[in-house]
């Protein structure tokens, strides 16, 4: 029995991708994602019933519309195939239970808010708040009361406006992080409360890193910074040396003194060039979310 609501859950998960991308597409083009029916973006053109199947639709037009033939994007699939996977890790994880729900609902606010996030750099903050008050509601619910939620908005709030001001002691002198950011991180508090906020905030500070540093190093490599590019590699060089080999003072302060070099680097290319590479943090925050929820 088991197996048949898995297959059902990851069925039903499919369908919410498919539904997911509409959502995404529509709230950044202003439109109802109600009316009017599916139809191609290129050309306008209303897509048949079939052609709206989750993933095999895809893989039967070989990733192009039927009608004027333009490239399908591959967000399609990609956001379905994610919704599926994250819907059956909940049911395996928390099985039959008010948890599987509430999981389900953060992780589908969490798929909409980062798709939008990473194509245009915006998030519907109402989303956000829904996924609060929910999560105070799921606090009530598991432990009869809500003061753990609550100090798990404020905290999750404070936390990314703390560090978002910090970007006014630098030129341009502006927010390091959108306001956004700041709603999406108190939803996730209400849901993890304060401890859980913190932990799930460290997580999606190494998510950030991760995926941060191809495209700061591509960015630096363009600028024909050279000296920050060598320092990286350095310093990556000098961690893996440290971890894998020779665990002693000197390696220590060898890995200290390249990682001044390269804060110092980092810092004087800010204070020169005034810019800074804006990356989308609510993937970051999605992916220190489902860390903390299944491992």
């Amino acid at each position: 029995m088991d197996n048949y609501i898995l297959i059902l859950v990851c069925i039903i998960g499919l369908c919410f991708g498919s539904f997911f991308n509409v959502v995404i597409l529509r709230s950044l083009s202003g439109e109802s994602i109600v009316f009017p029916a599916s139809k191609c973006p290129k050309c306008g053109h209303k897509l048949y019933p079939w052609h709206n199947i989750p993933v095999i639709s895809y893989i039967f037009l070989r990733g192009k519309c039927h009608f004027c033939k333009e490239k399908i994007s591959i967000q399609y699939p990609v956001i379905e195939l994610v919704t599926m996977i994250l819907f059956g890790a909940a049911y395996l994880k928390f099985g039959l239970s008010i948890d599987t729900i509430f999981a389900i609902i953060l992780l589908s606010g969490l798929i909409i808010m980062t798709g939008t996030d990473i194509k245009e750099k915006l998030v519907d903050c109402n989303i956000a708040i829904a996924l609060a008050a929910l999560g105070v509601i799921f606090s009530y619910l598991r432990v009869g009361n809500v003061t753990d939620s609550l100090l798990g908005i404020l905290a999750g709030g404070l936390i990314i406006e703390t560090l978002a001001h910090l970007g006014l002691l630098f030129p341009p002198k502006t927010r390091i992080m959108g306001e956004a950011d700041t709603y999406v991180t108190g939803a996730l508090g209400a849901y993890f409360g304060l401890k859980g906020i913190c932990i799930v905030f460290i997580y999606s500070v190494m998510a950030s890193m991760v995926l941060a540093l191809p495209v700061y190093l591509y960015d630096r490599y363009k600028n024909n910074d050279k000296l920050t590019c060598i320092l990286f590699v350095l310093f990556a060089l000098a961690i893996v040396v440290y971890k894998a080999a020779f665990q002693n003072w000197i390696t220590v302060g060898i890995v200290g003194i390249i990682g001044v070099l390269l804060s110092i680097s980092i810092m004087k290319n800010i204070k020169n060039e005034g810019g800074r590479t804006y990356l989308p943090f609510v993937p970051a925050l999605a992916a220190g979310t489902i860390y903390f929820m299944f491992f």
